[in-house]
């Protein structure tokens, strides 16, 4: 088979649409322009994450969760999809708190290498909720079904925003799903555009 020429730079523009189309699709999904870390002025309660559909499961103890006023466990449901997302949210009394006390026990939970075993935990509350079976954390398919069986100490969440004073774990199979869903949660909370 004789080679063109003009294949590498065929081959080059497909991928650049590729990717361009892709992009343009992340930058329609809501949120979309919401940061990692934003709204520094925003003082939130469980009451303005309720409001926009979050269901609370559980209160966590902050006994041990230095300067943290409050952590939750809970979901939102997306009803047009029929799939719910698992949120853990942390309160801390300003940003600031949240950035230079809180980030740093949020790191272990969220990943690939999550510490995820009570024993190896250094905030022991919540740690079972930050698992999940057979890789299915998010509204993907993960794993196999032979590998879900045998294997339910995976990470729920990988990846977490500050917004205001909440930092907020996202359910995801990888940090592209976590962010996509931390944004959609978030941008709930966002002014509608006028």
């Amino acid at each position: 088979m004789k080679k063109n020429k003009f294949t590498p730079y065929i081959l080059l523009t497909v991928a650049f649409l590729f990717l361009v189309s892709c992009g343009s699709q992340q930058d329609d999904l809501p949120g979309a322009n919401i940061e990692k870390i934003s709204n520094p002025d925003k003082n939130l309660t469980l009451d303005d994450i309720t409001a926009v559909g979050y269901k609370k499961n559980k209160t966590y103890k902050v006994n041990d969760l230095p300067e943290a006023k409050s952590a939750y466990y809970g979901f939102l449901k997306i009803p047009k999809e029929k799939i719910t997302i698992d949120y853990e949210l942390r309160f801390y009394e300003n940003q600031e708190k949240a950035k230079t006390i809180g980030v740093d026990w949020v790191t272990e939970r969220i990943g690939k290498d999550a510490i995820l075993t009570k024993g190896d935990a250094t905030w022991k509350e919540g740690v079972k909720d930050a698992r999940t079976c057979g890789g299915d954390s998010g509204h993907g398919k993960g794993y196999s079904l032979v590998v879900a069986s045998s294997t339910c100490n995976l990470a729920k969440y990988f990846d977490y925003f500050i917004y205001g004073n909440m930092i907020i774990l996202c359910q995801g199979k990888d940090i592209e799903q976590s962010v996509n869903n931390c944004r959609l949660i978030l941008s709930k909370l966002e002014p509608a555009a006028e």
